[in-house]
């Protein structure tokens, strides 16, 4: 009998512990379509226009109140844009190096393991929706870049040298959660990101990576 009411009350610990730890943690895939360019602090470096990408990974929040977490996740982030220069540049790729001509234009992308680290803030649900903003920085590491260059028949050659191995940006966003019963939802979102040390490995002045980004996603 004993032993059946420690199994009873064990099983019940359990369920009790599993319960808190969904109320404590969130976790949710999602995958990001976004528009990114370049932001120059220099008359050099012309930004001329933006790219588009994805931005596809996870989220893990955790709550420390009933609408407030800490998040983060990992995802594998592709960021660039369009460059027009006012001075000749050498575009360095693995099959050669050429000569950009000033007033030419030239485009850069470049695959990135980002790691944001930040707050979310979220409503009360309403009906079956449930909204939320977040802010925070974002680490984003290097993994390969591409260069297309018209002018000198560049077509998405490796030119992973001319990004930094890893820059540093903040976000802020806003977005809506629709239940789909228990802890799952469908996630929606709009997000701004904005370089806070430069993408681009130039001598004079400084090249940012901004990016605009609609979050849609499955929360667990």
């Amino acid at each position: 009998m004993k032993t059946r009411l420690s199994i009873i009350a064990v099983i019940g610990l359990l369920t009790l512990m599993v319960n808190h730890a969904k109320a404590q943690f969130s976790f949710g895939v999602f995958v990001d379509p976004q528009l990114s360019w370049f932001n120059s602090d220099t008359k050099k470096y012309d930004p001329n226009g933006s790219v588009a990408s994805f931005n596809v990974g996870f989220t893990a929040d955790k709550y420390f109140a009933q609408r407030y977490a800490l998040s983060s996740g990992l995802s594998l982030n592709s960021l660039g844009g369009n460059l027009k220069f006012a001075e000749p540049f050498a575009l360095k790729t693995n099959d050669s190096t050429y000569t950009v001509a000033v007033g030419k234009s030239i485009k850069l992308k470049a695959q990135y393991i980002t790691l944001p680290v930040g707050f979310k803030f979220r409503t009360n649900q309403i009906g079956y929706n449930t909204f939320f903003a977040n802010v925070g920085l974002k680490a984003n590491f290097r993994i390969k870049g591409f260069a297309w260059d018209d002018s000198n028949g560049v077509d998405r050659e490796t030119a992973t040298d001319h990004f930094k191995f890893a820059f540093v940006a903040y976000y802020i966003g806003v977005g809506m959660e629709r239940s789909l019963g228990d802890e799952s939802a469908l996630q929606f979102g709009l997000s701004f990101t904005s370089g806070l040390s430069k993408i681009l490995d130039t001598e004079n002045g400084s090249i940012m990576s901004q990016s605009l980004s609609l979050r849609v996603g499955i929360v667990f």
